[in-house]
Parts: C-alpha cells; structure tokens; sequence
C-alpha cells in the first residue's frame, strides 16, 4: 500500500516531528482537485473499519480502501528523488488528467 525507501521515511518523520504531530497515525487523502487530477495530502487521523493501514517503522499511514484500491496505494519520495522540491506524494497508479494535449491545456502555455 505505501512505498517509501529510508532516506524518504527519515525525511517525512522529520516533518512530522517539525510540525509537533501529537501522533503518528497518517491519513492519506485527498486534499483538493485541479485539472490535472486530485492533490494528496496527508491528515493526523485515527483509522476507520473502512481504512487499510500499514505500520512502517513508528509510522502508521492510514488510507481509505476505496481511494487505495482505485490509486494502487501510495509512494513516499525523499527531496532528492523529487528534484530537491521537498518529500513528494503520489499515487501508484497516476490519474488521468483533464487538461488535455497542447499547450493550451488548464490555461497554460508553452515552454
């Protein structure tokens, strides 16, 4: 379900501990949509008996089995494999976007 290599894990629990989480319970979720499919976010959350959950190291990451089942389950990516933006958040399988082919896709332009 959720995919994170060490150096990703260390960076996210840092996060985390910067933040002051009072848990480690990790909803994964949907935060908003844009053209280009939903954004993900991440909530402090306890589970429901309509979650999966899957401990990692002191870690419990929480996503609903509906939203699991329809992205494959979720990869956690360090700063570095995310061209130095931060950790990163993406699902398995990638949504298909409604911007559509060209330039003028979602009100954006060419490079």
């Amino acid at each position: 379900m959720i995919f994170i290599n060490d150096q990703a894990y260390d960076e996210f629990k840092v996060l985390l501990d910067d933040a002051k989480v009072e848990s480690y319970n990790i909803r994964i979720g949907i935060n908003n949509y844009s053209c280009g499919g939903p954004i993900f976010g991440v909530y402090v959350e306890e589970p429901t008996n309509k979650d999966d959950v899957e401990k990692i190291k002191d870690i419990t990451f929480i996503v609903d089995k509906e939203l699991n089942q329809q992205y494959g389950g979720f990869i956690i990516v360090s700063s570095d494999e995310n061209n130095g933006n931060g950790v990163g958040l993406m699902p398995v399988v990638q949504p298909s976007s409604s911007c559509g082919d060209g330039c003028g896709g979602c009100g954006g332009g060419c490079n």
